[in-house]
């Protein structure tokens, strides 16, 4: 899994400025005692992040939020999570993903529709009752047609995800 960190900064008075790195999720009482701040305050800033999901973040996101989003994103498949800068277009933020993300379908290493109606060909229960020779005279171009008229995908760098 990535790094998850964010550099947190008090907003008091330009001599009393403390700022701490911070692994998520945050201990609030460790917060409190490094930053000298409550975490349900407004008395704090991100002022950086190493955060996978940080589209997400503002500089006055909470550490409430924060958690909750680090949450999201480890609740996110493996392969979710190895995609997710090229699935987040799709879904808008992380707990969108999360959401959604119940629903997709994944093909590992497949990089085009064809590979997905190979893999589909190979893998699926429902062509389970063909022969070899059977697959070998399907109408492969056809089927990924219909697969691509009838589903929504998208082509990621370690396979296709059918949302």
């Amino acid at each position: 899994m990535e790094e998850c960190s964010v550099l947190i900064e008090t907003t008091k008075s330009a001599e009393d400025k403390t700022s701490r790195w911070f692994d998520l999720p945050i201990d609030y009482e460790l917060f409190r005692d490094l930053l000298g701040v409550e975490a349900d305050s407004g008395d704090y800033q991100i002022t950086d992040m190493k955060l996978p999901f940080a589209g997400d973040i503002v500089r006055t996101t909470s550490v409430r939020r924060l958690n909750k989003l680090y949450f999201a994103y480890t609740d996110l498949s493996p392969e979710v999570q190895q995609a997710y800068k090229e699935l987040i277009p799709y879904c808008g933020g992380v707990e969108d993903l999360l959401q959604e993300s119940e629903e997709f379908l994944f093909y590992p290493e497949c990089h085009n529709i064809m590979d997905v109606a190979r893999y589909r060909l190979e893998h699926n229960i429902e062509f389970s009752a063909l022969s070899e020779k059977g697959k070998k005279y399907f109408n492969l171009e056809a089927y990924a047609h219909e697969l691509e008229e009838k589903g929504r995908y998208a082509v990621c760098n370690n396979g296709m995800f059918k949302l």
